[in-house]
Parts: C-alpha cells; structure tokens; sequence
C-alpha cells in the first residue's frame, strides 16, 4: 500500500516536473515582437528598405547570440507606403499584435499620428516608438511619455552646421526652406544659430510644399541676388537637387547645405551614375557615424553583423535601423525575465544602456543625452566623405 503511494507520488512529481518544463520552453519559444511601420513603398522607398535592411541585420544579430532571455527577436514589418493615415493604421493592428516596442516610423507627421495612438491607448502595456525618423524638435519638446528619441534633433544638426561654417569664414547666408514641418524646423534652427553668432541672414525664403521646378527657380534668382556665400536648404531631396542645380546655374552661393534626411534619401538611392553625381559638393549633416568608420565602436559592430550576415554593404539609414534596434535589445536584456513594453519603458528612462563600449542615455527627457551629428561632403561617386 505504500509502495503504491509512493509510486503515485514520483509519477505525479515526475508528470509535474515535465509539464513545468513544457511551459518554461513554450515560454522560452515565444518570441519577442518589435513593430514596425515605415515606407518600402512610394518617394520614400529607398529610406525604409534601408531602415529595415539595419533592423534585420540587428535581429539577426542578437538571435545568433541566443536571442534575448533565450527568446528570439522577430521583427513585424507593416509598410505605410509614406501615408500618415497608413502609418497610423499600422501602428494600431502592431499594437493588437502584441509588440514590446515600436520603430522606424519616417517623418514628423506620420510620428505624430503614431504617437496619437499610443497615447489614446495610455497603459503600461503600450508599446512605445523607440527611433522615432525625424529631426523635429516639437515633438522632443515637452517630451512626450510614448516617443524615445536616438538620433539628433535638426536643431543639433543645425548648431553643427553652424559650427562648420562658421569655422569657414562664411558671413553671408540664405536659407530657403519647403512649407511643412521638416522646413519648418529647419528654418527656425537655422534663425536661432545665427542670432547666436549675432549674424543676420542675407535671405530667407519660404517655398511652398508642392513648389514647382520653375516657381523655385524663381524664388531662388531672389535669394541669389543678395549674394549669399551659403545656401541652407531645409527641403525634401528632390527640391534640393532643383535648388543646387538652378544655383549653380547662377552662379550663386560657394557653398551648400542640407541636412540628414535628404542625405539619407540620398544614400539609400542607389544609383548607376555614368558621370559626376549631380549633387557632389554639398554639405550634408549626418546623424548616424559613417557606416564604414570602423573608429567608430557602433560602424566598426555594424560591419561585423553586416559580415556575419553576408548582407549587402549598408547605408546611412541602415545603421540608424540597426541603431534603434539594438537599443531596445539592449534595453530588454535588462528586464530580465519581467521583458514587456512597461519594463522596456522603466529601463529607457531610468539606466544607462552599455552598447557597442558605449553608454547610451535617453532619461526622462526621452532622446539621447549626447547625439552624434556629422559634416560630410557628397562626393562626384555619390558617397559621403567626412
């Protein structure tokens, strides 16, 4: 009779051991969600293949390592096509899905729907946007509880320039900037800097959003009258090549400069040029290291993933998917076993996330304390050299 018992009791110990394990390898099975809604349709194609192109190489990477809490990474790709309604779509059926985190989302206004929803939702459940894809400085300031922010502001992009030019000598500046809240912010950064170095522009002018060739043209012979040394061009890719080519016609303006969006609309459009690249000369701000600066501690892990993977060399807005990517791994690793979109929240703004040898830090401000902007050059190959 107690044989009986006994032997009742191992197998009942032994068929509860072997459903725990069940369960903890079921759990351990379940893979981790990141969420993302970005362009790999329309103007901005080229900008969320190579945002997504970054994101899946630092997936890849961390699932070669084990994944996170030995739970794989997978990514949920929803394309927006550039549309703000999409993009907003999007962000709802990814939240339905259960992601611990949102990223790539392109341009201030899709942010901004993004952000809506997020926050008409307002549990420890939601999901934040970590690498929001704009320079746009309202939506950094106040910060806002669902946006987590890891590349430079155009007003950082904008005090660099600056810095550049200054250095340079150059006195007399134009800035023309495109209806919308990429001109718009670039407009403001770019009048703030110059009441800094106490310099008054030459020219502003203001274009249109849907500005044509021959009205750009137009307002640029206006600008060029006053003889600028510098053209500052806070406008969408295509309407900067009009503008550098219509000035260049003129004989207008030494130099060019635009900022990071526009250069990684350009990096990500790979083109055959038999000739010079149209655009060779212009200053571009970057706000991502050279993806092949191996002095650099992220490009030089960037490299190796790219490698490791046997993917195609990667871009500007390569590395910055890569980048809000591998925050987020990073900030995970830190929950634990209490991984979900609360802890991702609590470790985002309160501890510093070692990456790459260095200590990335967002707090409560919600972007990084100390953002990298770069001075490059577009060369007649069409690559940037800093």
């Amino acid at each position: 009779m107690q044989r009986r018992w006994i032997t009742r009791l191992v197998c009942f110990l032994v068929l509860g051991l072997v459903g725990f394990m069940a369960t903890q390898a079921r759990g351990q099975s379940v893979p981790i969600r990141i969420g993302m809604s970005l362009p790999l349709t329309g103007p901005a194609a080229s900008f969320g293949e190579g945002l997504r192109h970054g994101a899946e190489l630092a997936v890849a990477r961390a699932n070669a390592a084990g994944g996170v809490a030995r739970r794989p990474l997978e990514l949920v790709v929803l394309d927006d096509g550039g549309q703000v309604r999409q993009a907003e779509s999007n962000a709802l059926e990814l939240v339905q899905r259960g992601v611990v985190a949102l990223t790539g989302v392109h341009g201030a206004e899709a942010v901004a729907a993004v952000d809506a929803v997020l926050s008409a939702r307002s549990s420890s459940a939601t999901p934040p946007l970590v690498g929001p894809v704009t320079g746009d400085e309202a939506l950094r300031t106040p910060p806002r509880p669902n946006l987590f922010f890891v590349r430079a502001s155009i007003t950082d992009e904008a005090r660099a320039a600056m810095l550049h030019l200054d250095t340079l000598g150059i006195t007399r500046y134009a800035v023309l900037a495109q209806d919308g809240p990429f001109g718009d912010a670039g407009l403001q950064s770019m009048l703030t800097e110059l009441v800094r170095i106490a310099i008054r522009p030459v020219a502003v002018e203001r274009l249109p959003a849907n500005v044509s060739a021959d009205n750009l043209r137009v307002i640029l012979e206006r600008a060029c009258k006053q003889t600028p040394q510098v053209l500052i061009l806070a406008m969408e890719a295509s309407s900067v090549e009009i503008a550098v080519n219509a000035a260049r016609s003129l004989r207008c303006a030494g130099q060019f400069l635009t900022f990071s969006e526009v250069g990684a609309a350009w990096a990500s459009r790979q083109e055959a040029l038999k000739a010079q690249h149209p655009m060779a000369g212009v200053l571009v701000t970057q706000v991502m290291p050279h993806p092949t600066n191996r002095a650099n501690p992220l490009a030089a892990e960037y490299q190796d993933a790219l490698k490791a993977a046997g993917a195609r060399p990667g871009d500007y807005p390569s590395m910055e998917g890569y980048f809000a990517v591998r925050v987020i791994e990073s900030a995970l690793r830190l929950c634990g076993a209490e991984i979900g979109p609360a802890c991702l929240r609590s470790t985002l703004e309160n501890r510093p996330i070692e990456l790459a040898g260095q200590s990335v830090r967002l707090g409560t401000s919600r972007r990084i304390e100390l953002p990298f902007v770069d001075i490059t050059l577009m060369t007649k190959e069409g690559r940037f050299r800093r």
